[in-house]
This record gives structure tokens, sequence and C-alpha cells, in this order.
């Protein structure tokens, strides 16, 4: 890996966590949308997903106490299903397949999150659970990013930001280590992504802290409308290439 793409895929998870911090969510999208440039496709859906997996676990850890595990449950069990099946196929896909695919779900996911996500609401039920965990499971296995299907569940299904936060984190920790597991089992996850990873949370971390220190003074909405802006014209170049 060139010194070149190295600073760009720190300064994409330095992004990706400062709008994390201010937002809530991100990491995956904002870093799928420049790793895939300088690495091969899998080891870049590899890389985002520990890097992923550590701020899960973190998190869910830290808000323990407040996971509710009648509502972690079925969106569980779908994830790990989807989860696992999308591993596997995406493993034996064309690397330009799924950049273009990224590409596609990068325009999707953008034009859902300006223009539709404040009127979409499910109820909180079990199946509604499954069905949220299936849809973010196939996302978090083909391109790292499958944050906005279980958001839109846990918000109905949840009481509260504590419980909404550790029970999400809870959602991702367990899916994601099943998706290293799979990544693993393939092939696409080696050795040397877990250092890269190691040297990359250090930015991440710092994106973290510098969002946390500057919550306050932005506005969470409008950085979320630029930030998808950001990733529909990026979408839509992958698709180009």
């Amino acid at each position: 890996m060139s010194v070149f793409a190295w600073i760009a895929s720190a300064a994409a998870n330095m992004a990706g966590g400062f709008i994390t911090a201010v937002c809530g969510f991100g990491l995956g999208p904002v870093v799928m949308s420049v790793m895939p440039y300088f690495m091969p496709y899998s080891r870049a859906v590899a890389v985002v997903g520990l890097c992923g997996l550590s701020v899960n676990l973190m998190l869910a850890w830290s808000g323990r106490r407040a996971i509710n595990w009648s509502t972690l449950l079925p969106c569980a069990c779908g994830g790990l299903c989807a989860s696992t099946l999308a591993v596997s196929l995406s493993a034996g896909a064309a690397e330009k397949v799924m950049f273009h695919a990224l590409g596609v779900m990068l325009i999707a996911l953008s034009l859902y999150s300006i223009f539709f996500s404040n009127g979409l609401k499910i109820r909180g039920t079990p199946l509604n659970g499954v069905i949220a965990g299936l849809v973010a499971g196939s996302m978090t296995g083909l391109f790292s990013a499958g944050g906005p299907p279980i958001a839109i569940y846990m918000l109905a299904a949840t009481s509260g930001n504590e419980e909404y936060r550790g029970t999400i984190n809870a959602y991702f920790s367990i899916v994601n280590i099943c998706a290293a597991f799979n990544r693993l089992r393939t092939g696409s996850l080696t050795a040397p992504d877990f250092l890269l990873t190691a040297q990359l949370l250090a930015a991440l971390v710092l994106g973290k802290w510098l969002g946390n220190k500057v919550f306050h003074r932005l506005d969470p909405s409008r950085l979320r409308k630029a930030v998808y802006a950001y990733l529909c014209v990026s979408g839509i170049a992958m698709l180009l290439k």
C-alpha cells in the first residue's frame, strides 16, 4: 500500500469517525467511498468491517446495561443468516461488479437519506426486527455499510438514546464478528488486514474525538445531507469508472 493510499484511507477513517460522532452513523459508507480506489474491493470491505467492529464493541460494552435483548435477538438472527450468505456470495464475485454495486448502493442510500428518511416509520415487532436484520446483514456482508435499515427498526423498538445506542451497537458487534469469521474462512480477510486496521484505528478515534468536541456547534441534519450528497456523487463516479 503506497503512502498516498494510506494517507487517503486514514483521512477517510478520520472523516468517518467525525461524522459518526456528530450524526450517530456514517462510518461504513464514507470510508467505503474511498478505500476501494486504493486496494482490492474485498480487502476494503474486510478492513472497513474490522474498523467498524472495533468501534461497535467499545460502544456496546459501554452501553451493555441498556441493551434490550428481546429487541436485539430477532435482528441478530436475521443479520447472522444474511451476512453469512452475503460474504460467501461476494467472495466469488468479480471486483468490477462489486465496485459498481457499491456505487448503486451509495446512490440509493443517499437519495433515501436525503428525501425519505424522516417520513418512513415501522412498528417495532419481532417480525420487522428479523426483516431489518436480514436487509442490514446483507448490506454489511456486501458493503460493510448496513446502518440505515437497522437504525429505522431500532428507533421504533427501543426506548431512549442509551437503549438505542447499546442495542444497535450490540447488533453490529454480533454481525460484524460473524462477517469477519466468514471472511477469514473464505480467505478475503488476512493477517495484513488486521495490521492495517490497527493503524487506521488511530485516525478513526481522532475523528470521533474531534466530532465529540464540536458536536454541539454543528447541525447534524445539515451535515448529514452534505455527507449523503457527497456519497451520491461518489456513487455516480464509481458507476462511470
